[in-house]
């Protein structure tokens, strides 16, 4: 693959994960109810059900992750950016693993938050896929000027 297809791949990637981003927190933002309601088991639904604090959160959430797509898709990411972003999908996937299988509050979120976990496994290594791209460009581009 040529470096103007190997940064164009890297770009697509990008621009995937920035309209994942975007449109999964404007779900949240527009409509938390179904959000909470596919979510959580149903116990903690009952205990979400017309609370404003509840919906306030996931709406809240909701647009902070569409800041985060808009982000995303506008900025020019390098391969540290890169790193960092998906490194910061680490706590996310702990979060995941915490509330669906081993902590205290086990079984707290429904079998749909596996899709979740994948989409944070895909965040993290998309992420560090781009960088090591970005990486490899970077020292050809190195190379050829010395």
């Amino acid at each position: 693959m040529t470096t103007p297809q190997r940064l164009q791949t890297v770009r697509r990637v990008q621009m995937a994960m920035a309209v994942a981003y975007g449109g999964l927190g404007a779900w949240c933002l527009l409509h938390p109810a179904s959000v909470i309601a596919l979510g959580f088991t149903p116990p903690y639904v009952a205990l979400a059900a017309n609370n404003p604090t509840t919906d306030l959160f996931a709406r809240c959430f909701g647009a902070q992750a569409m800041t985060c797509g808009l982000v995303l898709g506008t900025s020019q990411m390098t391969a540290f950016s890169f790193t960092a972003f998906g490194l910061a999908m680490v706590p996310y996937l702990a979060w995941n693993f915490w509330f669906s299988g081993v902590g205290p509050k086990a079984g707290m979120v429904s079998g749909l938050m596996v899709v979740d976990f994948f989409g944070n496994l895909g965040f993290l290594g998309g992420s560090l896929w781009c960088a090591r791209v970005l990486r490899e460009v970077e020292e050809d581009e190195d190379g050829k000027r010395k």
